[in-house]
């Protein structure tokens, strides 16, 4: 029994001893594993990993175009847009031989970090797109930047049915074209008549109502102060004081209310803009 025992633990001893030959021999951290366990992170989501592995990839080896362009899209993914485009720049500071792929990154990361002038001047990226990428990132900036009839017109130039984004991008900017946006001056001249019906104008019925109702009662005990007192009645200066300081506050309440509403109606815009140019991504 004991020289049986002592056979079988020989036996597992020459297999561990084969096993731990067999796994030294490989360098799990070759450039080969590290792109393998790189990729892996970034497929399963997990950016900021992935991020550091393409880090060391770029470090220890000559780098390709395609795990440089991962390393990128890993930073962007994890919301470190800055960064990757810093880092993009670092890494084609003299990019050789420019593909799609790493026009439309490089775009996109201008776009997302808000840079949008010169952009579509880069000639040497802008060759290796195609039509309707270029229409899609020109359309992108011009909606972005609220020139919606540029951007439609952008768009028609091509055979847009053929992208959703582009398809989405050309409703957006008739949507944007068909906005009925408010008057400032026209809101303010509105209270300057009729106190508080600028607001009232700009959908904003409680304030507008209020600031009437203010007005009118400050404005109404004001003369019946000076009805009663004359000129030195104290009821009359401090209620005529408080009804012009509303009024003339209306006035600018309701020009900023203006304001207001159109910026609300414009951000809806950029809002369904960013969700499409996200997605599309």
């Amino acid at each position: 029994m004991m020289h049986t025992s002592k056979s079988f633990s020989f036996v597992i001893a020459i297999l561990f001893g084969l096993a731990s030959n067999r796994v030294s021999g490989q360098n799990l951290f070759d450039s080969l594993h590290t792109a393998q366990f790189a990729n892996y992170l970034f497929m399963s989501g997990n950016y900021q990993l992935a991020a550091e592995e393409y880090e060391r990839l770029v470090f220890i080896s000559e780098a390709s175009n395609p795990i440089i362009l991962r390393l990128i899209q890993s930073y962007r993914l994890n919301n470190q847009p800055l960064l990757a485009l810093h880092r993009m720049k670092s890494l084609w500071n003299e990019p050789g031989e420019i593909d799609a792929g790493v026009a439309k990154e490089y775009f996109s990361l201008e776009i997302i970090n808000g840079n949008y002038d010169e952009l579509l001047n880069e000639t040497k990226l802008n060759k290796q797109l195609s039509t309707a990428d270029m229409a899609f990132f020109e359309a992108s900036i011009l909606l972005i930047k609220e020139q919606y009839g540029p951007a439609k017109s952008v768009i028609e130039r091509i055979d847009f049915n053929q992208s959703p984004v582009l398809r989405s991008y050309h409703a957006i900017g008739s949507d944007a074209m068909g906005m009925k946006l408010k008057n400032p001056w026209v809101s303010g001249s509105m209270s300057a008549v009729i106190p508080g019906s600028g607001k009232i104008y700009t959908g904003e019925w409680q304030d507008g109502l209020i600031a009437m109702a203010i007005i009118g009662t400050s404005l109404w005990q004001s003369y019946r102060g000076f009805n009663k007192n004359g000129i030195e009645s104290s009821l009359g200066w401090i209620m005529g004081a408080v009804g012009v300081g509303f009024y003339a506050g209306n006035i600018y309440g309701s020009v900023k209310s203006a304001n207001k509403y159109n910026s609300q109606k414009k951000n809806i815009i950029k809002l369904r803009v960013q969700a499409n140019f996200y997605n599309h991504l």
